[in-house]
């Protein structure tokens, strides 16, 4: 920046600073660096690779329902599921549930060991992931009330590109 008086540069970096610390610690809960303008940069997790890589929780469960749990009670179990996204809040009442989906097996390659469902549920940060697996009160009721129909539960949690 030739030509430019240091109090102009000094200036410059000090509102680059302030603008980083707004994206870095969101004191106001706009997530900023998620919007679309920016792009999926959410830095708060750094462990997938670097602080300005992308924090996506990918949280997928499989079932293997219990042969007594009957198609009825499956399909409300999928459908319970899948309605968390709605239902599990933060404590100021925003859900946080960035995707769920999820349904019935039909690979072909018959490598499912008896898991005969599957539901991937997105976080957009590890913190949130941790809150719904550990205290988020829908989820804990979901949890106990499957618990009779469902015989093994397999959780794989994962960030995109962290190998």
């Amino acid at each position: 920046m030739r030509g430019v008086q240091p109090h102009v540069l000094r200036l410059l970096v000090a509102i680059l600073a302030a603008v980083g610390l707004l994206f870095f610690f969101d004191p106001l809960g706009l997530r900023l660096a998620s919007s679309s303008a920016i792009g999926n940069f959410y830095p708060s997790d750094n462990r997938a690779g670097g602080w300005f890589m992308s924090s996506t929780i990918t949280h997928i469960v499989l079932f293997k329902f219990k042969a007594s749990a009957g198609a009825d009670r499956i399909h409300t179990i999928s459908s319970r599921f899948l309605g968390l996204k709605e239902q599990c809040v933060t404590m100021t009442q925003q859900p946080y549930i960035r995707k769920i989906s999820g349904g019935r097996d039909n690979s072909p390659e018959g490598l499912q060991g008896g898991l005969t469902h599957a539901f991937v549920v997105e976080f957009e940060t590890a913190a949130e992931r941790d809150y719904y697996v550990n205290l988020d009160p829908v989820h804990q009721s979901f949890k106990k009330d499957i618990e009779p129909f469902v015989e093994k539960v397999t959780v794989v949690d994962f960030t995109n590109g962290a190998f």
